[in-house]
């Protein structure tokens, strides 16, 4: 639920309003605008360069979290990947983060351990397959022991996919190896097939 931080401010006294703009930096960009507005509506004047300065203060604040969010959501998954037909081949670090979530963490396992085998060392791959059976085994057997939640089987997926891609990609593909994107449609295609027939047989088996 958004804050209305018009009401919000209109609610504050004058001192409080008063701290918000002493400590503008602890606070996000509306909430500032806002006391502003509330302090001028209440008869507060600001110089064209007071004002100048907050909004230049505000316009730099949010390029910051933007350029943070892009940061975290995009520009970190395409950072190594180029178009060099030098460059090796190899099934991306998102690839391998959405596997591991929609399917479980052993298909990212796989994906990533025959990026392993493409490499010229072709070291790690079985420690990525048992890391994946493990790992899977794992999750398996807490989430039987307690009711079922989508919310616990998402973190322990989102977990898996962490630690692949932030230890054993380091380690056996390396942090700052450039490569070219390998197509996903045959594992996905794999993976909605298995993943298919899995369900099958759990809605078979509920009928027995």
């Amino acid at each position: 639920m958004e804050i209305n931080f018009k009401k919000l401010m209109s609610n504050k006294s004058d001192d409080e309003l008063q701290k918000y703009l002493d400590n503008r930096t602890k606070f996000v960009p509306e909430a500032i605008e806002s006391a502003v507005a509330e302090m001028q509506k209440r008869g507060r004047v600001f110089s064209e360069e007071e004002l100048d300065s907050y909004r230049n203060e505000f316009q730099a604040k949010r390029e910051a979290a933007e350029k943070e969010k892009n940061e975290f959501f995009g520009n970190q998954w395409k950072k190594n990947v180029v178009t060099d037909e030098n460059a090796p081949a190899y099934y991306s670090e998102r690839a391998i983060y959405i596997f591991s979530i929609l399917f479980s963490a052993i298909f990212g396992a796989v994906l990533l351990a025959i990026n392993c085998r493409s490499t010229n060392e072709k070291k790690g791959v079985w420690e990525v397959i048992a890391f994946g059976v493990v790992y899977t085994g794992l999750q398996l057997w807490v989430l039987s022991m307690i009711p079922r939640s989508t919310g616990l089987t998402l973190v322990f997926s989102l977990a898996g996919a962490l630690l692949m891609n932030h230890f054993f990609w380091k380690k056996y593909i390396g942090k700052n190896t450039k490569y070219r994107t390998k197509p996903i449609w045959k594992p996905l295609i794999i993976g909605l097939i298995i993943s298919t027939l899995l369900l099958l047989a759990v809605i078979q088996g509920g009928f027995e």
